[in-house]
């Protein structure tokens, strides 16, 4: 069987076209972009974050959850905030719990009245081995439902302009 080349005529249009425009428009210019602005998310008197909102893989993030008056709920002295990391086939990848409770953080059943806050946080650290993607962490104060932060691990940002 015989191989079949290209029509002459269409590669060389094709060549003309490529090097018409070789010089006529500007290169364009790439930088790494800034990180991405922290991950939060609300629920009735609780505020989550995970800063930074973009890390690479192996990077740490800390996870916060704010309390805020008034609002009643039960959280462990030992762990009061839980960390559970799902990928995005909604597979979970790794779980974190808290520290116990530092000497004056409301644990126990806690009770604020309108204008008490209470802070809770924890670090994680992404396994290495995890592919680059968006992971939602969750964060459970801990009788209360999770908040869920969406970060974005091991993705460069790149900009161009």
């Amino acid at each position: 069987m015989p191989l079949r080349r290209p029509p002459l005529l269409a590669l060389a249009g094709a060549c003309a076209v490529l090097v018409a425009c070789g010089d006529s428009t500007p290169a364009a210019h790439c930088s790494a972009l800034p990180s991405a602005p922290p991950a939060s998310a609300v629920a009735g008197p609780l505020t989550g974050h995970a800063d930074p909102g973009s890390f690479p893989a192996g990077g740490t993030v800390r996870v916060s959850v704010d309390a805020a008056g008034p609002a009643t709920f039960d959280a462990p002295c030992d762990q009061p905030l839980q960390l559970i990391v799902v990928d995005s086939a909604d597979l979970h990848v790794a779980a974190q719990p808290s520290s116990a409770a530092p000497k004056g953080t409301p644990c126990g059943a806690v009770t604020l009245t309108a204008g008490e806050t209470a802070h809770y946080e924890l670090l994680w650290t992404a396994d290495p081995t995890l592919p680059p993607g968006r992971y939602s962490l969750d964060a459970t104060l801990g009788d209360q439902p999770p908040l869920v932060l969406s970060v974005d691990l091991g993705l460069a940002r790149i900009g161009c302009g």
